[in-house]
């Protein structure tokens, strides 16, 4: 059956396979010193309109590791995290942050996006009270955010700047998580170069936009950058073969790829979605990027079973089934038009 419920269901992209084979009997050093990672670290800054004395690339292989390393990096153990109430580390992460000793503060959202006004208020609620009262309560020393959101929703470039903006009023270190970023630039008024230049560390998402594994880590604070490495050793996530997530990031930022494949899976949802709101049926949020989220009935649910393979989130207080699909580099247009011509034909 199609698979539509996620984005990395395939392999990899075949330049990424192709560079791989073609370096494969190169012998390089390890730990990410190799010359394909210093190759693609370069790239990646000159896209981000960042020098090396600005920024430094650091290679993962997992956003959970990313997100985890990070934080743990740059919050002391008394700190916190403000995030939205939806956000991944929040809801998807089994605690990871926490159980490095880390209270994540949550915010009511709009549309999975967390908003300059509730992080203002979280910390104006903070500083009301006096040193003793602050003893008692983890201070609020980060930001994270999704680009785009678990919902599928980006932020403006105006959206961007008003947290960015907060965050240096009061001191917190912003943290963008990337995993679909691919995704979220294709439609977004935003650049990678103002992410770039509005936050203080974000990563680029590599295994859901097309990489058979890996994340590029960019920090530019100074001090996290120092401390970065020896953190990432101690999580568990310091790559013996660098290369191997070198060589996906040396081949997306190589004529465009990674946003050329960004657009292509967005344009291939977004028929989708439009299928499924001619059709009538109810979206539960109205989604710009690669993931889509109809409410279906109990007779929709069975016949878009039968045609491929998706994300059942939950069962509504509506009797309504939220559901999760997903395109990618690897989405055959063939399994498109299955899915169009399928919703089409759903029973009211």
């Amino acid at each position: 059956m199609y698979q539509f419920q996620c984005d990395y269901t395939g392999g990899c992209l075949p330049e990424i396979l192709k560079l791989l084979t073609e370096t494969n009997n190169e012998e390089l050093p390890g730990y990410c010193e190799d010359q394909i990672c210093k190759e693609a670290s370069s790239l990646i800054l000159n896209a981000c309109s960042l020098t090396h004395d600005q920024a430094e690339v650091f290679w993962l292989p997992s956003g959970t590791l990313a997100n985890l390393s990070v934080l743990t990096t740059v919050l002391r153990s008394n700190e916190s995290v403000i995030a939205s109430e939806d956000a991944h580390i929040f809801t998807a992460e089994a605690g990871a942050v926490e159980a490095h000793g880390h209270k994540i503060e949550t915010s009511t959202s709009k549309d999975g996006k967390i908003q300059a006004s509730l992080i203002e208020k979280l910390c104006t609620d903070y500083l009301s009270h006096d040193p003793i009262g602050q003893a008692h309560l983890t201070r609020p020393a980060a930001v994270y955010l999704a680009f785009p959101s678990e919902f599928g929703t980006v932020y403006s470039l105006e959206g961007l700047r008003q947290i960015s903006s907060v965050c240096r009023k009061y001191g917190l270190f912003l943290y963008v998580d990337g995993a679909r970023l691919a995704y979220g630039l294709s439609v977004s008024d935003a650049a990678l170069s103002d992410l770039a230049q509005l936050s203080d560390a974000f990563y680029i998402g590599g295994t859901k936009c097309g990489a058979l594994i890996g994340e590029a880590v960019v920090i530019k604070d100074a001090a996290a950058r120092r401390r970065f490495l020896g953190t990432l050793r101690m999580c568990g996530g310091l790559l013996a073969k660098g290369r191997l997530v070198g060589a996906a990031f040396k081949a997306f930022f190589t004529d465009d790829l990674y946003f050329r494949v960004g657009k292509e899976a967005v344009d291939k949802a977004q028929r989708i979605q439009k299928a499924f709101t001619d059709s009538g049926v109810e979206m539960y949020i109205d989604s710009p990027t690669n993931q889509i989220f109809p409410l279906v009935n109990e007779r929709q649910l069975s016949e878009l079973s039968k045609c491929c393979r998706f994300k059942v989130l939950k069962r509504t207080e509506s009797a309504k089934y939220l559901l999760r699909f997903c395109t990618s580099w690897s989405t055959e247009e063939t399994a498109v038009q299955l899915l169009v011509e399928t919703i089409k034909k759903l029973p009211r």
